[in-house]
């Protein structure tokens, strides 16, 4: 049980490529005194290093025989030959009075000094001042190819794991291992799980502003990644570009090592400089002024005259606050032509995420991702007529071609394949893979187009139906199945009563991407509990059932509800959507809540029967989307998201018992705000026109649970609040370690702080409150704002695990409602798997 635990832990990280050779060392003065910020560099390469602040490096090779050159300020340079077998050096640097002519080249000052007075000021200057001349964007038109590499795979296995998870034939086995790439002491192995390969031409034409990618062709190979969490975190590293100031990456924002304010977050040594195809470049090696900020440590290569960037390579620092994150690697390469436009030559992001902590010698899940940029075409003009005929692929082997293809294209990849279909034969590996399914998706499989599931749904607890069993399935082929029908049975053990859902969700199109769907509910739900309530597809609400909460909740309605529904994809992330919805809506305990009403005849009634037809528009611009299903994958990055809703309700259709117009609105924005943050604003809107009950009203959402939910109240019962016009704001703000980060002793915590603040307006009619006979006193936010403010601590945890966050709630002036005590004050918990 232990080993199917370690394994499913174990994909949750990244690779760290290891060099054939490897080489430590320590470079002090004649007092012994250890010398920070030398540079060390591979004679004849690019390749090179520079000392921590104890004087200590690490330099990774592939030649048999290297030289390196160690030199510093003010100090005598050396030059030391080294081989496979040198594993350890102590240096010892003297001092010396010459220095160089033109730039100065300066080791890092043991006292800081002004930017001004740093040499590589001059050179970041003339780098910042040539930022928009540089790129494509200089021609009218251009074109190129893409080669694009992801692979992914387990790293520092040792030959014991290994072979538990090789289980079967041993001569198989054998010949497996010894293929597998290991560092330099044959103790530490890496295993590939899955490699893609696509080969991309890319035009652009800047005078109309439009840019088409076309597929030329894409293989695959690996274990199956239904559900896997590798995709997932294979999508979180994404292209990044050194030219803006911030960065945005795992949904933070790092501070770019040529930002125009980077001497606020850097500092920069100019290190070397080098001649190459006989132009002379500078070597700046950058590194965090404080440890734990959002920001990077390597070199990058200026030239000189066009001071262009050729080449930069860097990394995040082990001390860095992240999540998983064991280490993240960049390298890109420019090609400069006539000495004014730059373009990408090689782009590499490697990612190494480890369950257990950061060191280096765990076992982790590893994500490589290499392009290459080839084949440059300028000023080529192409019709408008070419860029709007796209080719949109809708297929997983859409665009695959035969292997005679991939020969003469390259045969790098060879070798990996080959190994790929080797490894993802092993039982072991088809077990492995089953059980990470399980574990990141929820669903256990009962036969190969079946699933029961998600596990973390199947006990509740509220004050009408106790505790509530509920055991949920779906159908599921692959991710990119056209056809989904997903459910569940549910039943009370207070109310004895039976419950169930069920859902059918079918890909009519392609392109253009429509899907319908029909649902049926027949269960209770707490209609107070959401502001925005579409019909639509995907639609998710806050549940407000959990096994611990504050307080009694009986305000639950019970509801026998059928939808027809269609989503219309009109363009990339942005979607039109009907449905049409027939409910029977009643209290689902009339004893301990009342939604009675007066009818138009001046009866009293407790049953509602709605019919109602959504349209609506969501556009998510820059969101990520993944997948060619019924239901798309949704990718880990930021991106602002627009809902704008119209319900018409309709009286007499299908016994429906009332007219009328609702429009609603929802916007959330994240927002990076460089070093200071993740600002997360989410805006509700609404108005009901007509009059209607308790049931087609917008109740402000309470959230009595002890969870943090986005979009809810948590210091107000359910129904204390109800409105038909309405108004409210939530503002979180993450400092992302910006403060703590800076306090010497709480550092160490790793911990990151969080405002929070939310507040609604809201007005009730008096026609909509005159028809009103529950036990339901109508009061609303209207005399003045009702608030609520807090701050809180995430990144709580062990070790690499942190999912943790504990927010401290207080409230604005507010009387309990329906006889109903609602604190003043709470502490309340969340969880997030973010980085």
């Amino acid at each position: 049980m232990k080993t199917h635990l370690l394994l499913l832990l174990l994909l949750l990280f990244t690779i760290i490529v290891n060099a054939q050779f490897t080489i430590t060392g320590k470079v002090v003065d004649e007092q012994n005194e250890p010398l920070p910020f030398v540079s060390i560099l591979v004679k004849k390469t690019n390749i090179g290093t520079a000392t921590d602040h104890n004087g200590e490096f690490s330099l990774s090779f592939s030649r048999e025989i290297m030289k390196i050159k160690i030199s510093s300020l003010g100090f005598a340079s050396q030059q030391i030959k080294v081989n496979s077998k040198t594993k350890s050096l102590i240096i010892i640097l003297k001092e010396e009075n010459n220095q160089l002519d033109e730039i100065i080249i300066a080791a890092k000052q043991r006292k800081r000094v002004k930017k001004k007075q740093n040499p590589a000021y001059r050179i970041l200057k003339e780098v910042w001042s040539r930022k928009r001349r540089n790129g494509l964007k200089l021609v009218d038109n251009y074109e190129y190819k893409q080669t694009k590499n992801t692979e992914i795979g387990l790293n520092n296995l040792d030959s014991t794991f290994l072979k538990d998870l090789l289980r079967g034939n041993y001569k198989s086995r054998k010949e497996i291992i010894d293929q597998l790439p290991h560092n330099e002491t044959n103790v530490n192995y890496y295993i590939p799980f899955f490699l893609n390969e696509k080969i991309v031409t890319v035009y652009g034409d800047n005078k109309i502003d439009i840019e088409k990618e076309v597929i030329e062709a894409e293989r695959n190979s690996g274990v199956e990644k239904d559900g896997f969490i590798f995709e997932r975190f294979s999508n979180t590293l994404i292209p990044i570009d050194i030219y803006k100031n911030n960065i945005p990456l795992l949904k933070k924002s790092f501070v770019s090592p040529i930002s125009t304010s980077g001497f606020e977050t850097y500092d920069y040594v100019l290190s070397d400089s080098i001649v190459v195809n006989q132009k002379k470049q500078y070597q700046i090696y950058f590194s965090p002024r404080r440890n734990g900020d959002l920001a990077f440590e390597g070199f990058l290569w200026v030239e000189d005259k066009n001071f262009a960037v050729t080449k930069i390579e860097m990394e995040i620092r082990k001390d860095i606050n992240l999540n998983f994150v064991r280490n993240l690697s960049f390298k890109k390469e420019y090609i400069i032509k006539n000495d004014s436009i730059y373009l990408p030559k090689k782009d590499v992001c490697i990612g190494d995420f480890a369950f257990s902590d950061k060191k280096g010698d765990n076992k982790g899940l590893s994500i490589k991702k290499i392009t290459y940029f080839s084949d440059y075409v300028f000023n080529k003009y192409l019709s408008k007529d070419f860029y709007s005929k796209k080719i949109k692929q809708t297929r997983p082997y859409q665009f695959k071609r035969a292997e005679s293809y991939w020969d003469t294209i390259s045969k790098e990849n060879a070798k990996t394949f080959s190994l790929i279909k080797a490894i993802k034969t092993q039982n072991k590996i088809k077990e492995t893979t089953q059980k990470i399914t399980i574990f990141s998706t929820g669903y256990v499989n009962i036969t190969p187009s079946f699933q029961l599931g998600q596990y973390w749904d199947l006990l509740t607890k509220n004050s009408v139906e106790g505790l509530k069993l509920k055991l949920g399935f779906r159908t599921f082929k692959t991710t990119d199945d056209r056809l989904r029908l997903r459910g569940f049975l549910g039943y009370g053990t207070k109310d004895k009563k039976n419950k169930f859902g069920l859902e059918t969700k079918y890909l009519l199109s392609h392109k253009p991407r429509i899907v319908m769907g029909l649902a049926y509910l027949y269960d209770t739900e707490q209609l107070s509990g959401n502001l925005l309530r579409t019909n639509g597809l995907n639609a998710k609400y806050f549940d407000t059932n959990s096994l611990f909460s504050r307080g009694d909740n009986f305000f639950l309605s019970f509801v026998n509800r059928s939808i027809l529904q269609f989503d219309l994809e009109v363009k990339k992330n942005f979607h039109v959507g009907f449905s049409f919805a027939h409910n029977k809506i009643k209290s689902a305990t009339k004893e301990k809540f009342k939604i009675d009403y007066v009818d138009q005849n001046g009866g009293i009634k407790s049953e509602l029967t709605d019919v109602s037809s959504d349209i609506y528009l969501t556009y998510t611009p820059g969101r990520f989307e993944y997948g060619y299903g019924v239901e798309q994958k949704i990718g880990k990055n930021l991106y602002p998201a627009l809902i704008i809703n119209y319900r018409r309700g309709y009286k007499n259709l299908l016994k429906g018992d009332f007219n009328y117009d609702k429009i609603q609105f929802n916007y959330r924005h994240p927002i990076l705000l460089g070093k200071l943050g993740t600002l997360i604003t989410i805006i509700d809107a609404g108005k009901t026109f007509g009059t209607v009950p308790l049931s087609l009203l917008s109740p402000i959402p309470a959230n009595q649970t002890f969870w943090i939910t986005s979009g809810t109240f948590s210091l107000i019962n359910y129904y204390d609040f109800v409105t038909d016009t309405y108004i409210s704001g939530h503002f979180d703000h993450h400092f992302n370690g910006l403060i703590f980060n800076k306090l010497p002793l709480i550092k160490k915590l790793n911990l990151r702080s969080v405002l929070s603040f939310k507040t609604v307006y809201g007005s009730i009619s008096k026609e909509n409150s005159m028809i009103n006979r529950s036990d339901i006193k109508y009061a609303a936010p209207t005399n003045k704002l009702y608030y609520e403010y807090g701050i809180g601590f995430e990144n709580i945890g062990y070790g690499n695990i942190r999912p943790l966050r504990v927010d401290f709630v207080w409230r604005g002036d507010h009387k309990s409602i329906n006889a109903l005590p609602a604190p003043k004050f709470a502490i309340r918990v969340g969880i997030s798997t973010d980085f």
